[in-house]
Formats: C-alpha cells, structure tokens, sequence
C-alpha cells in the first residue's frame, strides 16, 4: 500500500527526464563486467561436458591433460568429492560423480595459463562412458519403468530444512491446488458446456547477450574473492559456503554490472568448480561460457505441456476449472530458488478470473535434459497460452464476443483467484473497460487480418533487503545497497526515491554497490522486486536520516530545536533558511551520521496479492497459403501505480512487449534425443527492431502500489500476454487454432492444411 503520501516536490522529481546514474560509466566503458576483470597470475578454465544423456561413468584417464604445457590443474569428483551444488535444492553435482545425467554436464575441469592450452587438456581427458535407458519428457518421466535419476535424495541439502514430499522420485515438485467443491466432477456433470484443451511450450533461452562469466581468486589470507554475473550475490556466498564448507564471512561476492538478466543470472554452475581450481592451484581462475555452452547446457526456460478444462453456463460464466500442468526440469533442481521448486503460485492459467471451483495439479519432473532455469515471468507465458486461447476457445463456441467473456468472469474485490488468493486491488475490469474505450476493439478488419486479447496479472516481487545511508564529508548523502544492477536502472530508483524523502536535488544523492563484504544483505535483483523492496528500504532510510538531520541541523545553526525542517533543498527554522549543502557540510565535520533502512515484505499480518492487471491486445495478417504471420499492430493496457521513472517504465513495457514476441512466434531451443541442437544465435532467432509491429501503451493508474509511494512492477508485466494474444489473432484472422509456441508459419500452415483436409 502507498507508504507516503504523494507531495508535489516528489511528485516533480519523478517526472523529469531520466538521468541513469551508472549512465556515464557504461556510455564511457569504465563500467567494470566481470569479463574486465584482470588479475596477475589469472588462469582460464575450460571444462570437459558429457556426450550422453545418461550414462555410467567407467573411468576417467586425465594424464595426457596433466601434460600439456601450461595446464596448472586438471580435476575430477575424485580430487574434488561428491560435492553438489543449487539455490534451493543442492542436486546439481560440481562435476559428475558415478552417471552423467544430461548432455553438458560438466565431468572434468582444467586450469591453464592460456585458452589454447586449457582446451588441449580437455581434448586429451578419456571418459569411458556406459550408456543407459534416458527419459526426456516430463509426464513420461511419471510412468512406469522411466529411470529414476537421483534414486536416493535424502542427503541432499535443502535451504530451509526439510524439503517437502512427492509422490514420485522423478518429481523435483509437486502442487496440489483445490478451490470451491471437493468433488468437482459434480459441478461438471451439471455443466452447460465443458471445454478440454492441451497446450505446449518450449525450452528457451533468457537472450542475454552477455555469458555468464567469473573470476575466483583466494588470497594469501584464504580470503575467498569471488567475480561474478551471478544476480544474486548473497545467495551465490552461501551457496559457496554450504558447497565448499568455507565459512560465509571468508567469501566476497562481487556482482556489480550484469549484461542482461532476463531471469537467467541467478544461477551459478562454473563458480564452483573454479573455487576447487583456485585451491589447487594458488592462483586466480577465470571461466568465460561460450554461446553454444550458453544455450546447450546453461539453464533455460522449461519446456512443458499443460491439460485444461473448463466448465461454463449458458451465460459463458466460468463455474469450474482443472488443470493438470507438466514441466520439464530436466537432469537437476538446482538452478529454481523456490521453495517446492515449483513456479510462483500466481500462474495459473485462468489467474485474472473468478472460478469458484478448481482443481489444479502441477508437477515438476526430472529429465535427462539440461537443468531448467528461471526465465521472465517464470512458467506466465505457457501458463497466459493455455488459460487465454482456451477462453477466446470459449467465448467462440458460445458466439459471446471474447472481451466480453472475460468481463463476465473477470476478478472483482471480495473475489478470490482460482487459487484461492486474495488481491489487494484486482482492476481486471478496469483494463477491459479501457480496451473497450480507448481502442479500435471491434472495428472490422479486412480479409487474413484478425485481433487478438490475452488479460493477464503480474505478482510484484516479495523479499527482505537492508540499505545504509551516510552522510558525507562534502555533505552529499551516500546510499550503500548491495542489488546488483542487470541493466534496469535499480540506482537510479533509489536515488529519486531517497531524494524524494529528504526534500534533496537528486544529484545529492550517491548510489554505491557494495560487495557481500561491504553491503548489508539483499536477495538481489529479479522476481519484480526491486522498486518494491529496495525502494521501501529507501524510505525507511531516508525518513530516519531526514529526522536526524533535522535535529543536527538545530545544533549546529543554533536554531530551536523541534523546529528545523528540511524542505526543497533547503533547512528551514521559523524565518531562518539555510542551503542544504551548507548546513549538511557543518554537521559532517562532527560525529558519523549513519542510518539503516530495513524492510520485509512479509513482516507483520498477512497481506493480500499486489498485483499489476493488463491487457494485450495484437493484430495481425496471416498468408494463407504459406502460414506466415505478420503483426500489424499492439496495444498494452496496463494498471500501473506511481511511476518513479517515466522513461525506464515504458522501456520495460516495450521491452517486455517485444520480449514476449519473440517467446511468441520465434524463439525455440530444439532438443533431439536429449541434446540440445539450436547452439548459435544464428539458429536460436531472438526479435529485433524489424520484427516488432507499432506499440501503442494504454495507462491505467492507481495510487495503490505496494512499492514507494503507491509504485507498482513493471519489468515482467507485458511479456506473457502477448503469445495467447497472437494466437487469438490469428484464429480471428484464418480460422485456426494454434495451441504450441512458438507460433511459427510452419505450425500455422500444418492447421490451415489440417483444417482443409476435414472440411
């Protein structure tokens, strides 16, 4: 809810134009990545991956690669143990002990003075492999006679002890979800009509452009130092911790600048092992992934098929909803940091509707395929597919216009999701109002050409996070936070929202990262989180720092105390004034002026869902004697609460427009026999300027946000409405039903000849 009350002073800051605070430090390449970072004596790591998908490790012979000139270490599990590693669940092993279980898999691990020479010793290592029975789909994973990859997991380390059951040892997690009437098929039977539908989706890359890369360098003190693309940094010390049993307080994690996120950074693989690589050798180790190790044995998307069913009225009102929902989580569960190791609650398929009987089960398989990662809006765009093509599915069969539809059964206040969770402030029928009136819904289209709706919600992000505000010799305030910048402007947030508090110029205001060393704790960057958590914590900093001030600034200026105020960049004391800089600049030659801001989201009563509402609306043009898709037009609607930086909010809207068209209609990581083959950029097609049709943003506002001053998320918003938006557009436009992703003209071709052949 809005933490303070929106004045003009904040209100101005907030809408000037966007000045990024790291701006002059990337436009001038003096921004450090961890791919600058230089250390004497550094050496590179190259790693051995595994060929086959499963498969018994018979030996390993690593003599010749120990020979190669340059090679400082060559190791296995057997120098380094049966060590395992993951974010929650710790089930991904460092290197591969006994089987291999997915192809990329990393089995060996060489350090060198030179790239050429680390790879020589890793063409040198012979692996004797015996191949065995692999599983690469998830609901086949489930059935009787798959192998069973991890047999025995109950010594496996799981973050808050004990780690909930399933009922399968090849599920990595299991939800089971009811609502309303236990025995739901009694609201079936009774049922106007029932529609039943599938829906698939791929693997698929996060697209960030840069690798992951890190840098781990112990000191002559046995201080760990670690440089990383990693996120997360907190998360990534005690994972190294719990792995390499070094104390936490004996590892710094650096993670200042990241190249592109996109869901994809928050994991570590390659950390690890060159931990064991720096031991052994004494010196730093840097590794650098390659895009065809990127995209074939990193961490991508899931991909996943889910069953759905739906019971309506006459009327079109949605009175029952099953659904049964298959996600691949390939060979580990190490790279999910949720608990269950299952996707957010929020995404189910009909998650904007009111259905007050549900049943909805969602399993998590293993797999003998790479280890499935978060990706933006983790699980929203397969779970958006099902839940909207299924009701424009719907809607046409019952002649009732598809807006409509989902006005019918549109969640209201007093509603609860088909989850059973409550929102604080669901304003689906407000986004639908305003499609209804600021757009062309409706207006006919010519020939090939069709419209599409998708109505969707984003949770915002939870977490608890700490920031340190001092003030300066020169009696500028500096801000000290440790979440790392992925490239959406967190600093810049932070400084606005600190400034706004203080009654401050922004400039006064300095923005410095710190280190797991430096920097009090935070979850690091993702989830939609950051405005919301960071930004509170800025408040609750900046409020104590704006009273002490006040009561400082009475001592020093010699003014009553009780009566200073800080306002519009100046102290003011009855009739007295004094410029901010002035007064600041005399109480910073007495003591240290400290304040911490600690914030938690789930502090104190249960709180209500915050969730942003939006719709999206496509059209498009189809061939119909080729398939081929065309976008013409997009519109997003969204409900949005205090915008705290204009420009970089409707970068995230487009952004994530776009982002999800190429999750729509391109973007596929093809997998055969377990092997991963799309493995170049060239192959893997990721949208561009060229394939993004018009986009015209609709704003919905309200003053209630969970994030400062009534803010809401923006980062993940857009992205999965558009997949079911496309699709709708072109059954509007052709008459075909597309039920996978990507939404490829081939696919479309195949349903338009399907649908010739029968008719």
């Amino acid at each position: 809810m809005v933490a303070l009350p929106l004045t003009p002073e904040a209100a101005s800051i907030f809408e000037e134009p966007e000045y990024r605070v790291e701006g002059p430090l990337k436009v001038s390449g003096r921004a450090r990545y961890t791919s600058d970072v230089r250390l004497p004596g550094m050496l590179v790591a190259r790693f051995l991956f595994s060929p086959h998908p499963h498969a018994r490790i018979v030996s390993i012979d690593t003599a010749a690669a120990k020979a190669v000139p340059g090679v400082h270490a060559v190791l296995t599990s057997q120098d380094i143990g049966e060590r395992r590693f993951g974010r929650y669940l710790y089930d991904w092993p460092v290197l591969a002990f006994d089987r291999v279980l997915f192809v990329g898999e990393r089995v060996a691990a060489v350090a060198a003075e030179t790239l050429d020479a680390a790879q020589e010793a890793i063409n040198r290592i012979e692996v004797e492999y015996e191949e065995l029975p692999a599983v690469f789909d998830a609901e086949e994973a489930l059935a009787e006679g798959a192998p069973i990859l991890h047999p025995d997991p109950s010594g496996y380390y799981y973050l808050t002890g004990e780690r909930p059951s399933r009922p399968h040892l090849n599920l990595q997690g299991y939800r089971l979800v009811q609502k309303g009437e236990q025995d739901i098929e009694r609201v079936f039977a009774r049922a106007y009509r029932v529609f039943e539908d599938e829906y698939v989706g791929p693997k698929q890359h996060q697209g960030y452009i840069e690798p992951h890369v890190c840098v781990v360098w112990i000191d002559e003190a046995g201080h760990v130092h670690v440089f990383s693309t990693n996120k997360a940094p907190f998360s990534l010390r005690h994972q190294l911790s719990v792995v390499t049993g070094e104390p936490a307080q004996n590892i710094t994690v650096d993670s200042m600048f990241i190249g592109g996120d996109f869901g994809g950074k928050g994991h570590s693989i390659e950390e690890f092992p060159c931990y064991f690589l720096a031991k052994a050798t004494g010196r730093p180790v840097k590794a650098l992934m390659t895009y065809a190790e990127e995209l074939g044995a990193c961490n991508p998307r899931h991909d996943g098929k889910i069953y759905v069913r739906t019971a309506v009225t006459r009327q079109g009102k949605i009175i029952a909803h099953q659904s049964r929902a298959y996600y691949n989580g390939g060979a580990c569960a190490g790279a999910k940091p949720m608990p269950g190791l299952l996707f957010p609650t929020g995404f189910s398929a009909l998650q904007v509707y009111s259905v007050p009987n549900t049943r909805m089960e969602t399993f998590m398989s293993y797999t003998n395929t790479v280890p499935g990662g978060h990706m933006r809006a983790p699980g929203a765009t397969l779970a958006a597919l099902a839940g909207e093509e299924h009701v424009d599915h719907i809607a046409r069969e019952l002649g009732i216009d598809p807006l409509e539809l989902r006005l019918i059964n549109a969640l209201r206040h007093g509603e609860t999701g088909p989850m059973g969770e409550e929102n604080a402030n669901p304003r689906a029928v407000e986004v639908l109002e305003a499609v209804k009136r600021d757009t062309n819904w409706g207006e006919p289209l010519p020939p090939n050409q069709g419209r599409g709706i998708a109505l969707r919600l984003r949770d915002v992000g939870q977490g608890k996070t700490e920031m340190v505000l001092r003030l300066l010799p020169d009696g500028n305030i500096e801000a000290l936070y440790a979440t790392p910048d992925q490239g959406s402007g967190s600093a810049t947030v932070i400084r606005r929202v600190a400034a706004a508090v203080l009654s401050v110029q922004p400039e006064r205001v300095q923005i410095r990262y710190g280190t797991t060393s430096d920097a009090p704790p935070d979850p690091g960057s993702g989830a939609s989180r950051v405005t919301h958590i960071v930004g509170r914590a800025a408040i609750l900093a900046a409020t104590r720092m704006k009273e002490q001030l006040e009561t400082l600034a009475a001592e020093v200026m010699g003014w009553p105390e009780g009566e200073v105020q800080l306002e519009n960049d100046r102290f003011i004391a009855g009739t007295e004034s004094a410029p901010f800089e002035e007064v600041a600049a005399r109480i910073a030659r007495g003591e240290p002026v400290e304040v911490r801001g600690e914030y938690d989201s789930h502090a104190g009563d249960e709180k209500p869902e915050d969730a942003s509402f939006y719709a999206c609306v496509v059209e498009v043009e189809v061939d119909p004697d080729t398939g081929q898709v065309r976008p013409l037009n997009g519109t997003i609607v969204v409900d949005v609460g205090t915008i705290i930086n204009p420009i970089a909010h409707q970068g995230q809207l487009d952004g994530s427009f776009v982002y999800g068209l190429g999750n729509a209609v391109m973007e596929e990581l093809a997998v055969e026999d377990g092997k991963i083959t799309t493995l170049s950029l060239g192959e893997y097609k990721l949208p561009t300027e060229m394939d993004a049709p018009p986009l015209r943003t609709i704003l919905v506002p309200t003053e209630i946000g969970p994030g400062p001053f009534g803010a809401k998320a923006a980062g993940e918003i857009t992205n999965s409405g558009v997949a079911p938006a496309v699709a709708n557009a072109i059954r509007d436009a052709v008459g075909v039903r597309i039920k996978e992703m990507p939404i490829t003209a081939e696919r479309v071709y195949e349903a338009l000849r399907a649908r010739s052949a029968t008719s």
